[in-house]
C-alpha cells in the first residue's frame, strides 16, 4: 500500500541534541556540532533547506526490506508527486533502486547486442549512441528516463538543422560576395597610378571576403535527415526495449516520440526536358534518377572497353550491390548453369573493409543472361592471364579467388567501384545516375521487358515485393507511350468491333427484305 513521507531538510551546520532535545557531547564533554538536517531551525521558512520523500516498497524475495528515497525537491507537492510516480513504476516492475544511469546502460548494451548484429548496423547503433543518445540522455538515470527526454533530442535536432541551414545560405552569400569582389578585382584597369591603387584596394577586398568565406565555410555542417533520425530512433528503441525486459523501465518511451516523416526520393528517368535542365542549372529533379533504354545502350557502348566493364554489366542488368559485386568469388559463379550466388558481400565501416554475409532476404541466386554468361567467360580468361603474368615476378596477392580484382590479384574496395562509376559517367557525356541507382535501372529495365515482379523482387534480393515495385521500379518514356496507346487501342478495337458487328447485321438484314416492286414488275 503506497504511503507517502515527505520531509524538509538543509546542510546548515550548528550545535547537535538528541531526540530528548538535550545536547550530544564529545568524549571531552563538548557540544558537538554538525550537520543539522532535519533539526535545523530555520526549516520552517519557506525557501530554506530542500524536501525528500522516502517511501516504503515490496519486500524482497528474502523479505528483506526496501526503501526508495530522493531529495532536492523545491516545493513538498513535488516531492510528494515523485514519490508516487516512483511507487507506480515500482508496482509496474521496474526496479526503482538501480543507480545505472543511460550511459552506463547504453554502454553495456551495445557490448552485449553487437555480437548478434550485421556489422553496418552495429556501427550505425555505436554511432548513434555516441553522437546523440549519450551526449542528451547519458547524465540521467535510468530509472528516471521519460518520454520528454527522448523527445527533446529530436526537438533539438530540428532547432540544430534550422540553424545549420541558415549557416549555409550565409556561406552561399559570402561566396557570392567574394566572387563579385574577385571579378571586380581582376577587371580593374592598371593604366595609370591611379587605377593601380584602386585595384590594389579592390584586391584587397577580395582577400577578407575570401578569407572570411573560406573560414565560414569549414565550419560548415550537413543537417541530419529524416532517415538519421529514424536510425536514432530504431537504435533507441531496440536499447529500451532489452531495458524494459530487464525491468529498468517501465515503457518503451521510444514508441511516443514524434518525428518528421521520411518521405523516400521516387526514382525519376533522365527524360529529354529533365536533361536539358539539368545541362542548364546543374540541377538533378531527384536523389534517384535512372537512364532511357536509349541512354543505357549509350553507356554501355562507351564503357565497353572498360576494365570492369562485366561487373557494370551485371549491376545493370542484374542489381548487384557494390559490396556483393567486391565480394563475388568464383566457386559461387557456376557458368555451365548460368547463375551466380550471391552469399557474402563486403561491407566499409570507417574506410575499413569487413567481409560480411548480406541479411537474410539478400542471400539468392541470380540467373544470368547469355551476355552476362559470355562476358564473365572472357574476363575468366583474361584474369587467368593476368595471374600468370604476375606470378612470375611473385607478386600476385591472392584476394581468396574473387572475380573482380585488381591486376595484381588484389581486392577492390567497394568506394573504387563507385569512384569509378562517376568518372566514367561524367566521361560519357550522359546525365548522372549514382552506382546504386543502377540497381533501379536493373529493376525498370527487368519490368518493362515483362518480367514477373516476384522474379525482378528475387533478383534484387528485397525484404519485400513493395520495395521492388513501389521504390525499385521507374516508369520509364517508352512504357509510358505503351500505356497511352494500350488504352487508345481498347477503345479504337472496340469501336471497330463494334462497327463490324453493325455492318454484318445491315447485310444480313438487308438479305431477310422482301424485294421490291421494280424487281416483281420484271
Amino acid at each position: 500500500m503506497f504511503e507517502e513521507k515527505t520531509y524538509k531538510r538543509c546542510t546548515c551546520h550548528g550545535p547537535l541534541f538528541n531526540r530528548d532535545g538535550d545536547p550530544v557531547l564529545t568524549d571531552a564533554g563538548e557540544h558537538k556540532t554538525g550537520r543539522l538536517d532535519r533539526n535545523c531551525p530555520r526549516l520552517t521558512e519557506r525557501n530554506h533547506g530542500s524536501w525528500f520523500y522516502q517511501i516504503e516498497l515490496e519486500r524482497s524475495g528474502d523479505g528483506e526490506r526496501k526503501r526508495a528515497r530522493e531529495g532536492g525537491f523545491r516545493t513538498q507537492e513535488e516531492a510528494a508527486r515523485q514519490a508516487e510516480e516512483v511507487w507506480r513504476a515500482s508496482k509496474a516492475g521496474v526496479n526503482v533502486l538501480s543507480d545505472e544511469t543511460v550511459a552506463q546502460f547504453l554502454t553495456r548494451w551495445i557490448k552485449k547486442k553487437k555480437a548478434g548484429l550485421k556489422r553496418t548496423t552495429a556501427h550505425e547503433y555505436e554511432r548513434d549512441i555516441e553522437l546523440y543518445l549519450v551526449p542528451h540522455l547519458g547524465a540521467l538515470k535510468l530509472r528516471d528516463l521519460r518520454a520528454r527526454h527522448c523527445q527533446a533530442i529530436f526537438d533539438w535536432i530540428i532547432t540544430d538543422n534550422e540553424r545549420r541551414a541558415e549557416h549555409r545560405t550565409r556561406v552561399q552569400e559570402l561566396q557570392a560576395t567574394a566572387d563579385a569582389a574577385s571579378q571586380a578585382w581582376r577587371t580593374a584597369p592598371v593604366a595609370t597610378l591611379t587605377e593601380k591603387n584602386e585595384r590594389a584596394r579592390l584586391r584587397a577586398i577580395w582577400t577578407t571576403a575570401r578569407d572570411e568565406h573560406l573560414a565560414q565555410r569549414q565550419r560548415l555542417q550537413r543537417t541530419t535527415g529524416p532517415a538519421t533520425m529514424l536510425s536514432i530512433k530504431t537504435t533507441l528503441s531496440s536499447a529500451l526495449s532489452d531495458a524494459l525486459k530487464e525491468e529498468l523501465i517501465a515503457k518503451n518511451y521510444a514508441a511516443f516520440l514524434t518525428l518528421p516523416k521520411v518521405v523516400k526520393p521516387r526514382a525519376l528517368a533522365w527524360t529529354a526536358p529533365r536533361v536539358a535542365n539539368w545541362k542548364r542549372t546543374g540541377q538533378k529533379p531527384s536523389p534517384v534518377m535512372v537512364w532511357t533504354l536509349e541512354q543505357t545502350a549509350q553507356f554501355l557502348d562507351f564503357i565497353v572497353m572498360d576494365r570492369q566493364f562485366p561487373g557494370w554489366h551485371l549491376i545493370l542488368f542484374h542489381g548487384l550491390r557494390r559490396g556483393e559485386l567486391a565480394a563475388l568469388t568464383w566457386d559461387e559463379v557456376d557458368l555451365d548453369e548460368e547463375v551466380i550466388h550471391i552469399t557474402e558481400q563486403l561491407v566499409s565501416i570507417s574506410s575499413e573493409i569487413h567481409e560480411d554475409t548480406p541479411k537474410a532476404d539478400s542471400i539468392r541466386d541470380i540467373k544470368l543472361n547469355r551476355d552476362s554468361v559470355r562476358l564473365l567467360k572472357a574476363w575468366r580468361k583474361k584474369q587467368r592471364t593476368e595471374r600468370a603474368e604476375w606470378e612470375k615476378h611473385k607478386s600476385w596477392k591472392d584476394s581468396g579467388n574473387r572475380v573482380f580484382t585488381r591486376e595484381d590479384g588484389d581486392v577492390y574496395h567497394p568506394q573504387a567501384f563507385s569512384d569509378r562509376w562517376v568518372r566514367l559517367v561524367k566521361l560519357s557525356g550522359l546525365p548522372p545516375i549514382r552506382l546504386h541507382d543502377g540497381r533501379h535501372e536493373a529493376a525498370s529495365l527487368a519490368l518493362a521487358a515483362g518480367v514477373a515482379p516476384k522474379a525482378v523482387h528475387a533478383m534484387l534480393g528485397h525484404s519485400s515485393m513493395r520495395m521492388t515495385t513501389d521504390t525499385y521500379q521507374t516508369v520509364l518514356p517508352d512504357m509510358h507511350a505503351a500505356t497511352a496507346s494500350a488504352s487508345l487501342d481498347l477503345i479504337t478495337a472496340f469501336r471497330a468491333q463494334k462497327n463490324k458487328k453493325a455492318t454484318k447485321k445491315a447485310k444480313k438484314k438487308r438479305k431477310k427484305a422482301p424485294k421490291g416492286r421494280g424487281e416483281e414488275a420484271a
